[in-house]
């Protein structure tokens, strides 16, 4: 008797499990799982169209800009608080010691590798010119692509109103007189509505 009712128990445990299968298996052919590849929500990032580096702007109108009084003072306060960024390196008073860069109180006009007791890179020494407006541009942009092994760890001001605003700072304070450039050019303005006509063809001759 006991053993009837023990096989009775199995049994009824089989057919539950059967059962769970039977219904598991019709419930995935009548509703088929579309799991995507990808995650949903993902951002798409629309990549945009690559035009090569964008061409190198002109220099700066030191002609135009420094040759307004009340615009160079301007720019000589702002440069003066930009050149605070140099003074870890850089000593700007007249007489003052070098500190790991060269005093720079008279760079402005001054010859490249010149100011006394300093010891500069053999590749400023092999620099060459004096420190105008276009060679100071140049070279507070980028130092290390202008002299390429200079000792000067500085990535330099790529904000053009700052480098031109340190520029005036720098020729404010320097005893040598370096003259204005003369003002660029300006570009004459397109008229607007031309319109380029062509020539009517000529016919051949009969």
């Amino acid at each position: 008797m006991s053993s009837l009712r023990n096989n009775s128990i199995l049994g009824a445990g089989l057919a539950a499990v059967l059962g769970v299968m039977l219904v598991g298996i019709g419930a995935e052919t009548l509703v088929h799982p579309n799991y995507p590849e990808k995650a949903a929500f993902l951002p798409e990032v629309a990549a945009e169209a690559s035009g090569g580096p964008a061409a190198p702007a002109g220099p700066p109108d030191f002609g135009r800009l420094f040759a307004d009084p009340a615009g160079l003072q301007e720019l000589i306060t702002r440069g003066e608080r930009v050149h605070a960024q140099c003074v870890s390196c850089h000593n700007f008073d007249a007489g003052g010691p070098n500190g790991i860069g060269p005093n720079l109180h008279d760079v402005f006009g001054r010859p490249a590798a010149s100011h006394a007791g300093f010891e500069y890179s053999e590749a400023m020494h092999g620099h060459g010119g004096s420190w105008d407006y276009l060679a100071l541009n140049e070279f507070l942009t980028s130092p290390g692509t202008v002299v390429r092994g200079t000792k000067m760890a500085f990535a330099g001001i790529r904000n053009d109103q700052d480098r031109v605003a340190l520029i005036a700072f720098l020729r404010s304070i320097s005893p040598n007189n370096v003259p204005l450039p003369a003002p660029l050019p300006e570009a004459a303005p397109a008229e607007a509505g031309a319109t380029t006509t062509e020539a009517p063809a000529t016919p051949p001759p009969g």
